[in-house]
């Protein structure tokens, strides 16, 4: 009995050991998908300046700024869950 209960308290620990490692992946994952929108979007407005359509450099400016602040909100949340840990 004491045998069966310690594999089962060993494999929920493995699960949650798993679980951890996924979730720190997913929250890089996030972070690096917002940088990269942000960049996406900045260099379309700075292309974008080329052509004088207005509507297209604000647009890309915006959809930039927009990613630019969800990476920066990601990384306090992240940072400030990484330190209660």
């Amino acid at each position: 009995v004491y045998c069966v209960h310690w594999l089962r308290v060993k494999a929920l620990m493995d699960h949650w050991k798993e679980e951890l490692l996924l979730v720190q992946h997913e929250m890089n994952w996030t972070s690096n998908f917002f940088l990269h929108k942000a960049e996406q979007w900045i260099h379309l407005s700075i292309t974008a300046q080329d052509t004088q359509l207005l509507g297209h450099i604000a647009y890309a400016a915006w959809q930039g700024k927009m990613y630019w602040h969800l990476y920066e909100d990601v990384m306090d949340e992240f940072r400030t869950a990484k330190s209660s840990c």
